[in-house]
C-alpha cells in the first residue's frame, strides 16, 4: 500500500470513529420511524386543533370528557386563562378517570375562546390507532399524570409547576373495537416504542424514542456535514483505500500448490 493510500485509509477510519456516536442513535430513529409507520396507521385527534369535539363514537363505542370547575381562573405558564376543573372521561356512559384540579383553558390569546379538546391543554389527548398486521386496533386516550399545572412566572424564572419533559408521567387507557378498557401506566424514560407515537410533542421540540426529547436540526454544520458527509466521506475512502490486493496476495500465498 502506497503512503497517499495509507494516509487515506486512517483519516477515514477517524472521520467514521467520531462520527459514530453521534450518527448511530439518528439512524436507529430513522429505522424506529419507517417501524412504526410500516407497522401503524396512528391519529391524534387533538391535532385537529379547530375546537376537536371533546365527544368520539369510535366503532359504536361513545367516548366523553367532559369537567366541572373547582377553583378561580389563572393565567397559566403560557399566559393562557384556565380554570382549575375536575375532568371525567367516560366510556359508554361509564367513568373510566376522574382528574382532579386539572387545567381547562377558557381563552387563547385573550379574546380567543377555547372549544373541544383543545381545552385539556393536551394534558388529555385522543388517538385512534390501527395496527396494519393484526386486528388489535384500538382508541388511545394519554393523560399526562405530573407537569400540567403551570403557572405564570416572570422573565428567566422557572415556572411554578413545571417538570421537565424526562421526568414526565402517562396514564395510556386502551378502548378495544369490543368495548374493552385497559390501562397502562409509564414514563418518559421508560416508555415502548409505540408509547412514544402515542405523546403529543412538546412545545420544545419533537418527542423521539432513540434520541433525546425536543431533538431537532438546528442547521447545516450540524447534521449535514457532521456527521452525515463525514461519516460518508469516511465510509468512501475506507472503501477506496482498503488494501485489498495486498489482502488478496497474501491469500494466493498462503494456498499451497501441487
Amino acid at each position: 500500500m502506497s503512503k497517499k493510500k495509507r494516509t487515506r485509509l486512517i483519516i477515514g477510519i477517524i472521520l467514521v470513529a467520531l462520527s459514530l456516536p453521534s450518527i448511530t442513535p439518528m439512524l436507529m430513529e430513522l429505522a424506529y420511524k419507517l417501524e412504526m409507520n410500516i407497522r401503524y396507521d396512528i391519529d391524534e385527534l387533538n391535532s385537529d386543533y379547530a375546537g376537536a369535539p371533546d365527544d368520539t363514537n369510535y366503532n359504536g363505542n361513545i367516548i366523553r370528557a367532559s369537567h366541572v370547575e373547582t377553583g378561580e381562573p389563572y393565567l397559566d405558564g403560557w399566559d393562557d386563562l384556565v380554570h382549575p376543573s375536575d375532568i371525567r372521561l367516560t366510556v359508554n356512559g361509564e367513568t373510566v378517570e376522574t382528574l382532579e384540579n386539572y387545567p381547562v383553558q377558557l381563552l387563547q390569546y385573550e379574546d380567543l375562546a377555547v372549544e373541544g379538546l383543545d381545552r385539556y391543554n393536551s394534558a388529555i389527548t385522543y388517538w385512534t390507532v390501527e395496527d396494519k398486521f393484526t386486528d388489535q386496533d384500538f382508541f388511545a386516550i394519554t393523560i399526562l399524570q405530573n407537569g400540567y399545572n403551570t403557572t405564570a412566572h416572570g422573565d428567566g424564572e422557572v415556572m411554578p409547576g413545571y417538570v421537565s419533559t424526562e421526568d414526565r408521567e402517562f396514564k395510556l387507557i386502551k378502548i378495544a373495537k369490543d368495548g374493552n378498557v385497559s390501562e397502562e401506566l409509564f414514563t418518559f424514560a421508560n416508555k415502548s416504542k409505540l408509547q412514544t407515537q402515542l405523546i403529543t410533542e412538546d412545545f420544545s421540540g419533537p418527542i423521539h424514542y432513540y434520541l433525546p426529547p425536543g431533538y431537532y436540526y438546528p442547521s447545516l454544520l450540524y447534521p449535514l456535514l457532521y456527521p452525515w458527509i463525514t461519516t460518508i466521506v469516511g465510509i468512501v475512502l475506507i472503501a477506496i483505500n482498503f488494501p485489498t490486493s495486498a489482502i488478496n496476495r497474501r491469500r494466493t500465498k498462503a494456498i499451497p500448490t501441487n
